[in-house]
């Protein structure tokens, strides 16, 4: 996997999941504590919709359509890898509450330190290959590329208010920018890796994405308001873990190119859920 794009692309993902999560935090206040205590029972709905069916889905699926090797794994990696970076602009753009949806984002993104190392160790014990990931690993991914920017954006907030306020649309459009660039470098890059391994991974990440959005829906149905942020964070997965636990298990570069399959599978199934939404909405 050479290419001229390598030497900068890890520089390019930084940049665009920093401010990806900067320009979110720029909306987190105290309205968002608020959410959660007022909806105890719809934050437990939910998750257990993004921990749980999702990576159970993914070994069903692996099992029933007979997947080994590179494609299996990165298909089962991003099934128990939570809170992708634009998951919360997603759930947003989707409808869902401004003051529940970042909150649940925050829960989630913690949780991973604790719910990936042990989706890992369950999966270690099905398949036996020996892999592992350790909380330390995880926290210090989601704390740097998630919690730090999103802690920032919202002590921004605190402090300067109108700042902020100008800030936020700003940066949300530089994200955009910078994650349009991105997904254009990844698929320059693996392309040759992602059509020797097949279709199966993306065609796993459309069929589970769909799955997860009607689950996070279902569970927290006679909810509207909080419905489509926690459809979405059910759906949504994190290719920065899935490749933290690649990288930690020194798993094969075809590895990397199942997870961008997943994603651009996922990617693909959220933007229809987001228009369908905004329709609905009009």
């Amino acid at each position: 996997m050479t290419s001229p794009l390598l030497p900068w692309l890890t520089t390019l993902i930084a940049a665009a999941v920093f401010t990806v999560m900067l320009s979110l935090g720029l909306m987190i206040g105290r309205e968002q504590v608020t959410a959660v205590r007022e909806r105890p029972l719809a934050l437990a709905a939910a998750l257990f919709a993004v921990l749980v069916p999702v990576p159970a889905a993914a070994v069903l699926l692996v099992k029933l359509a007979g997947l080994k090797g590179v494609a299996a794994a990165g298909i089962l990696l991003m099934a128990i890898s939570p809170g992708a970076p634009i998951a919360l602009r997603r759930a947003i753009e989707a409808g869902g509450s401004r003051a529940f949806a970042p909150a649940l984002h925050v829960v989630v993104v913690a949780l991973a330190i604790v719910s990936v190392p042990a989706s890992v160790a369950i999966l270690d014990a099905i398949y036996q290959k020996n892999f592992a990931v350790s909380p330390m690993d995880v926290g210090r991914q989601v704390f740097f590329a998630q919690l730090l920017p999103l802690a920032i954006g919202a002590a921004i907030r605190a402090w300067r208010p109108a700042l902020a306020a100008r800030l936020e649309p700003r940066l949300a459009r530089l994200s955009g920018a910078l994650l349009l660039a991105l997904a254009v470098a990844l698929l320059v890059v693996l392309w040759p890796l992602m059509a020797q391994i097949g279709w199966a991974p993306f065609m796993a990440g459309i069929g589970l994405t769909v799955c997860a959005l009607a689950v996070g829906a279902a569970v927290v149905a006679r909810d509207v308001q909080v419905r489509p942020a926690v459809a979405v964070a059910t759906a949504m997965r994190n290719p920065g873990l899935a490749l933290l636990i690649a990288a930690v298990n020194k798993m094969p570069a075809g590895v990397v190119a199942a997870v961008f399959g997943y994603a651009l599978g996922l990617a693909l199934v959220v933007a229809l859920f987001v228009v369908w939404q905004g329709r609905r909405a009009r």
